[in-house]
């Protein structure tokens, strides 16, 4: 069974202090001296592969595991760590494109890759990057390729040569199906999903496979990316506050704050308890 999971290595926005947080004339925001890190959404369907890789021998199911990203040389180094981690193939389509906002040029590229250069039974993507939030690409491609997806899964599962044992969160609880390939599978809110660490004697054997660079002009993507960017017109750009809010109690001895504290506030709630 071949199988490809596409990654998308992002830009640690923690790392970005207040007065960082400048959007200049372009609406860009200055990420030179960030670090990237893997998307958590792509990082857990990464994990996912390779812990279905584990098990798949004692089913006699051979898996072959390929990593597929867009972007720029910065993704090296993780294809470089997924070939230490036993991925058989690393693909980067070379691109300097903004497709932030244009999950349909990406599912393009993924699906014209699939369908004409290197044909998949599996398709594995995270639902949504950390830059974008579209949520969009998975279904895309399972549209271009018309094939099923299967969306906020949690867990695969080996079955046979031709179908998997695949876990999803669904309204109420979970559901575990068997499902055919091929198929397109978005991996949503996965437990226990960081990606493993390569040993040093991995790194050193299969860390300098080479890497399979295309350069993204190769899949006629200009008049798509033209019309998109026509449709789509980026308006403003603002960082998202993940401080709580709270109220400072006044008071002039902790026990006057305390009795205010519950008067005001836990009285009424633990009346209804």
């Amino acid at each position: 069974m071949k199988m490809m999971v596409c990654f998308k290595a992002v830009p640690d926005l923690e790392m970005l202090s207040e007065e960082d947080w400048a959007a200049d004339s372009n609406l860009k925001v200055d990420l030179s001296f960030v670090r990237n890190i893997l998307n958590c959404f792509d990082e857990s369907a990464l994990e996912m592969a390779l812990k279905l890789s584990d098990v798949s021998e004692g089913f006699d199911v051979l898996l072959n595991l390929t990593a597929f990203t867009i972007g720029d040389q910065k993704s090296d180094t993780y294809l470089k760590t997924l070939y230490a981690l036993r991925f058989k193939k690393a693909v980067r389509i070379e691109s300097n494109e903004d497709l932030r906002f244009f999950p349909d040029v990406t599912a393009t590229v993924i699906s014209q890759y699939v369908r004409e250069i290197n044909h998949q039974d599996v398709i594995v993507l995270g639902r949504q990057s950390g830059e974008g939030d579209n949520g969009k690409t998975p279904l895309l491609v399972a549209e271009m390729l018309e094939w099923p997806c299967i969306t906020q899964v949690i867990r695969i599962e080996p079955d046979t040569e031709g179908s998997l044992k695949v876990t999803n969160m669904v309204d109420g609880g979970t559901l575990t199906q068997t499902i055919t390939t091929p198929c397109v599978l978005s991996v949503g809110n996965a437990p226990n999903s960081y990606l493993r660490v390569p040993t040093l004697k991995d790194k050193m054997k299969y860390g300098k496979t080479p890497i399979e660079v295309l350069d993204i002009q190769q899949f006629n993507i200009q008049a798509l990316l033209d019309d998109c960017r026509h449709g789509c017109e980026l308006k403003g750009l603002e960082k998202i506050s993940h401080k709580r809010q709270g109220i400072i109690i006044e008071g002039e001895t902790p026990r006057e704050k305390a009795r205010i504290l519950y008067d005001s506030y836990l009285k009424e709630r633990l009346e209804k308890l």
